[in-house]
């Protein structure tokens, strides 16, 4: 008789693929440029930065100067140059969105999709909180004249000062305005989950851990918007639930206070609910399985031996040199390039680029074809990195 076992498994998963694209960046002593998979240079390396956008098959090539920073697709090989771009500025439902400034107009650009937001007001320092999303900017006092002195003639007006406003935005794509001004601080409260009797049944914890899994932005459920010594407490939805005087502004005595006022147990963390699932029930004896009784002899399952899969590694010579190879089959290794001595080579296992280290100078990044090991980096540069193709 076959007997089943049920296991319940830890395991982690990440899936990493790379679409098939004409082009890459590359970096040179910490300055980013840009070459196609045949090795030709397309843009000297000169950026500052190299942000990749996977899901549009796209990079920024971003300085932060006075040059314009780089939006280039790797497949057609297109460029749109704007004013600047600051990736992953927001996260609008866990989207991500970059703040782009073209012709002196800023909009949010979907780092997924083509969909494009502008901005009427230039916000900055955004922050998603549930439902919600916090931002602010800057804009001047409302002018005030500055009256007559006492002999009638006009006063110049007073300073304007520039002062920053926090504003609670829409968390989506309309980022609507639901509360403007009157605060620059807040503190979301989660409320604690009633505690459950402990039932005796025995439970196992499951995680899955999925690299490509977005960063959760869990709702709140009262937040305090406060300023100075005046505070406004509000739910889930922003509607105000009380305002409040308390001076010497404390995290602890805000917590304390509105824990009083709503009588519920608080945290200013919030509760991720954990995946539990019962265990298997232990299966009931079967007959055969009885004392005195003698078991049916088990099947053997044969265990077939698993494929060989090629992988790349780096080796350290006893020369010194270091080397870049393809382990094709259990048999055969194929080298891809050789470093010299002063080359410190860093491999990335689960990607497809490696950096190189040359002692007193910046970093330098070059990817590489998956299946063939073929590196995309112009020729120019193999020399100065110390690196000999083989």
């Amino acid at each position: 008789m076959k007997k089943t076992i049920f296991t319940l498994l830890l395991f982690a998963t990440a899936n990493f693929t790379f679409a098939q694209q004409k082009y890459y960046p590359f970096s040179i002593n910490g300055k980013h440029g840009i070459t196609d998979t045949l090795g030709n240079e397309v843009m000297k390396p000169t950026y500052a930065f190299t942000t990749l956008v996977p899901a549009k098959n796209q990079f920024y090539l971003q300085d932060f100067s006075e040059r314009p920073d780089i939006i280039f697709n790797t497949k057609t090989g297109t460029k749109a140059l704007y004013e600047s771009i600051y990736n992953n500025e927001v996260q609008i439902k866990n989207v991500p969105y970059a703040m782009v400034t073209a012709k002196g107009k800023k909009f949010l650009l979907s780092e997924e999709t083509d969909k494009a937001i502008p901005l009427t007001r230039d916000y900055g320092d955004f922050y998603a909180v549930g439902n919600y999303i916090i931002a602010n900017y800057h804009a001047q006092d409302t002018y005030v004249s500055g009256g007559k002195d006492k002999n009638g003639k006009f006063l110049p007006p007073k300073i304007r000062e520039m002062k920053k406003h926090h504003v609670v935005l829409a968390n989506d794509e309309s980022l609507k305005m639901v509360l403007d001004k009157g605060f620059d601080k807040y503190l979301p409260l989660y409320i604690l989950p009633a505690e459950k009797k402990d039932d005796g049944i025995v439970k196992m914890k499951t995680i899955t851990i999925d690299l490509r899994k977005k960063k959760s932005n869990p709702i709140f459920d009262y937040i305090i918007l406060s300023q100075g010594n005046n505070h406004r407490l509000f739910n889930a939805k922003m509607v105000l639930v009380k305002a409040f005087v308390l001076a010497k502004l404390d995290e602890d005595k805000l917590f304390d206070y509105a824990e009083k006022l709503l009588n519920v147990k608080l945290s200013t963390m919030p509760n991720v609910e954990n995946s539990f699932v019962s265990a298997p029930k232990m299966a009931e004896p079967t007959y055969s399985q009885q004392k005195g009784v003698n078991p049916e002899p088990q099947e053997e399952i044969a265990v077939e031996k698993e494929p060989f899969i090629p992988f790349f590694y780096a080796k350290k010579l006893e020369n010194g040199n270091t080397i870049f190879a393809l382990q094709e089959t259990e048999e055969i290794s194929k080298r891809i390039f050789e470093t010299k001595p002063t080359t410190k080579l860093t491999f990335y296992k689960a990607d497809n680029y490696f950096d190189v280290k040359i002692e007193g100078k910046e970093d330098s990044r070059t990817y590489f074809n998956r299946k063939t090991g073929e590196i995309y980096l112009p020729k120019a540069y193999l020399a100065g990195l110390g690196i000999t193709l083989n």
